[in-house]
């Protein structure tokens, strides 16, 4: 015990600490040339349309090195936490011991070298004095040195308990990670390496947000240190990725980092234990191989065209996965649009939405006639969409509402996130929504506090769960709705889902339609046009509500 009480009383934690700090600077740096590689290295490649074999080994390898810088970010990070977390605990046992001294000296007690506390010796004449051993004082005393005694020993288990933690959690990180790069793992066991490093240091139980308050969520980010946020988008990037109310840039950086690890986990594993078919298994992972290939083609892009991952849950096995992506940083743009699709979208759809996305974005810069506004169109795949063919028996849920509501609450989350991450930036904010996402969206705009948005519209909608559009929680001014006069959704609407949002005595407005079909409001004409309109609060053209006779009485 000697060794550990003179080790305690002396310790300065400073080393660990400038240690910690040079591991957070590689993990930084890391990520830094991780996001240049993938900038101004594999983005220019991929623009360049490179093909055949040669692109295909060379995207592989250039795929390693962005993993390695990866692995390396998340590995350094993790050091960093073990050792600042070790000092920090070491320094509390030390104050604990330093006070524990103190106080048997004010006592009258002794410490040794050793740790031991001594009461103060008897005087000669005591020591042959029975009566001086039973003294009440110093059996008081003898009591009190049992605490000082408690307080020392506990001060040191403390250290040790703190030093054994660190030492396993350190055991668990790849030492070999710069020195041996082609023979480590994937970023899918550094991630549970990381969560393992969580619980050895008893971290499990983090202080990230629950996510059901933007607001919540956005002051516990702003109270961190830089270095802090640094170190949580490294460890707990599925956490943090899903957190309504942070930064685009922080959500994007937190999801990427997700869907890599997710797919290399596919990459690594199997089936069993997953509760997926081998053919479930495969397809899964084909799925995400290409949502990754989609976000890749845009690495490099023009800031207006950049995308922001600001949702990913391609875990959703018993669906077909969900995510949230923006063209353009929503927390900077002068106008800001959500997106929400309708019957049969998946993850699979993300490259046709995301030209919709493109196509809505451009029609507003167009539409605003000279000025040059920063627009931001998000595909909100937030929900588990009805699935087609919807004749089948088991695909009935495009005739009801359930999905809409189960969702609801997350578009709501989503778009008051979206005005906190603003902050005093007040973006023009518009929600569209093409068929079953009409539902979505009208439940969504009906409950709580609704959307909080500045205009909303549905396109092909077969209802909106509700009678009128003053239910939306907006004023019926700035409802607009829209329909093609061949779609066949028409036949649908004012059925099951609420009335037809096209009728007069729904309210609001409905914009013109010049295009064919239930997918061809995107093609262009006045169809395209009125959406970029809309986007940045300028009135389409419209034409008259549809006259329908009052619904019979109850």
């Amino acid at each position: 015990m000697s060794n550990d009480f003179e080790l305690l009383f002396s310790f300065d934690p400073t080393g660990l600490h400038d240690a910690a700090k040079a591991w957070r600077e590689l993990s930084n740096g890391a990520h830094s040339a991780d996001t240049r590689h993938r900038n101004q290295v594999n983005g220019p490649l991929r623009h360049s349309n490179w093909e055949g074999e040669d692109a295909k080994l060379a995207f592989t390898t250039l795929g390693r090195t962005e993993q390695i810088l990866e692995i390396v970010r998340v590995e350094s990070a993790a050091v960093a936490l073990t050792l600042d977390t070790v000092a920090d605990r070491i320094s509390q046992a030390q104050t604990n011991l330093k006070n524990a001294v103190h106080r048997a000296e004010e006592w009258g007690l002794s410490v040794g070298s050793d740790g031991t506390v001594s009461l103060p010796p008897l005087s000669k004449g005591e020591q042959n004095d029975p009566e001086a051993r039973t003294d009440p004082e110093r059996k008081a005393l003898a009591t009190l040195r049992g605490d000082a005694q408690d307080w020392i020993n506990k001060a040191l288990a403390d250290a040790k308990e703190a030093n054994d933690q660190g030492e396993r959690a350190l055991g668990r990180l790849d030492a070999d990670i710069l020195t041996q790069p082609r023979v480590f793992g994937s970023t899918a066991e550094t991630a549970t390496d990381v969560k393992d490093v969580a619980k050895d240091l008893g971290l499990a139980g983090l202080d990230v947000p629950d996510n059901k308050d933007p607001q919540k969520s956005a002051d516990w980010w702003k109270s961190l240190t830089p270095e802090q946020q640094s170190s949580y988008i490294a460890l707990y990037p599925d956490k943090v990725g899903q957190l309504d109310g942070l930064p685009a840039t922080v959500r994007d950086e937190a999801n990427r980092l997700v869907l890599d690890q997710q797919l290399d986990a596919l990459k690594a594993g199997s089936p069993r234990g997953s509760g997926m078919t081998y053919d479930e298994y495969n397809a899964l992972q084909a799925r995400l191989v290409k949502f990754k290939e989609v976000l890749d083609q845009h690495d490099n892009a023009a800031e207006d065209k950049q995308l922001f991952l600001l949702g990913l849950d391609a875990k959703a096995y018993d669906g077909d996965g969900k995510t949230i992506i923006a063209m353009g940083n929503p927390d900077t743009a002068d106008h800001t649009a959500v997106l929400v699709p309708g019957t049969g979208t998946t993850i699979d759809s993300t490259n046709g939405n995301l030209a919709r996305v493109n196509d809505m974005q451009d029609a507003a810069k167009k539409a605003a006639k000279g000025t040059i506004p920063k627009v931001s169109v998000v595909y909100w795949l937030g929900y588990d969409a009805p699935e087609v063919p919807v004749l089948e028996a088991n695909n009935l849920s495009v005739a009801w509402t359930g999905r809409s509501d189960d969702g609801a609450e997350a578009l709501r989350q989503f778009t008051q996130g979206t005005r906190v991450a603003q902050g005093d930036h007040h973006s023009h904010l518009s929600v569209f929504s093409h068929s079953y996402g009409t539902t979505l969206v009208g439940a969504a705009a009906a409950g709580g506090n609704g959307l909080g948005a500045d205009d909303i519209v549905a396109i092909a909608s077969p209802g909106m769960t509700v009678q009128r559009a003053d239910q939306l929680h907006i004023d019926p001014s700035h409802f607009w709705t829209g329909r093609a006069a061949d779609d066949p959704i028409e036949l649908a609407a004012g059925l099951t889902l609420g009335d037809d949002p096209m009728i007069d005595r729904f309210g609001g407005n409905n914009f013109e339609v010049d295009t064919s079909g239930h997918s061809g409001y995107w093609d262009g004409g006045k169809s395209l046009d009125n959406q970029g309109r809309l986007i940045i609060g300028r009135p389409p053209t419209t034409v008259p509500k549809l006259h329908d006779s009052p619904p019979p009485p109850p």
